[in-house]
């Protein structure tokens, strides 16, 4: 039994072979896959998606870091209408990203620990993104209060020592 911890099946890329892909999948004993969110625009997509393969397909809610910008907070205040109408498995895919952009590296900061936030209200795992973040996302993970958070480290690309630190901490690594 395997479970895919971070696939976004409800992108356009897969609408002429969802079901194929899926089935493929299955075929190869993929139980269960996790998707996360990406900002606003996509969680009416998502959450059809989850409903028709109910039991087989499960909705995370977050706003990706590249997604972020100066309406930050408005976007968020959008994605958090969510969170009290459906029900979802986690919060994801939030995080920090400095690889494609680092203009708006104190609104990602401020977006991370407000979804860290949902994260402790709402008693759900975290999936992170971290590209060229991971000291950054590590000190606000560090200063975060309670400690006892989890989730996956999404396409982990950090030193073993870093791997060590978090997995201390209760994450998982995602492998890409």
């Amino acid at each position: 039994m395997f479970t895919d911890s971070h696939t976004h099946l409800y992108l356009k890329e897969f609408d002429c072979d969802l079901d194929a892909v899926i089935k493929n999948a299955r075929d190869h004993q993929i139980s269960r896959f996790l998707l996360p969110n990406i900002d606003n625009t996509t969680i009416q997509k998502l959450l059809s998606i989850c409903g028709k393969y109910e039991n087989l397909l499960f909705p995370m809610i977050g706003l990706h870091p590249c997604s972020v910008s100066n309406n930050y907070l408005a976007e968020l205040k959008k994605i958090h209408t969510y969170m009290n109408a459906t029900s979802f498995v986690g919060i994801g895919e939030i995080g920090i990203d400095l690889y494609w952009e680092k203009r708006f590296i104190n609104e990602q900061r401020d977006a991370f620990r407000i979804q860290l936030d949902w994260a402790k209200e709402y008693n759900l795992p975290i999936v992170i993104h971290c590209r060229n973040a991971f000291d950054e996302i590590y000190s606000i993970l560090k200063k975060s209060e309670p400690h006892n958070m989890s989730g996956i480290f999404h396409c982990f690309e950090g030193t073993h020592d870093d791997a060590l630190k978090i997995i201390d901490m209760g994450f998982y690594l995602g492998v890409g």
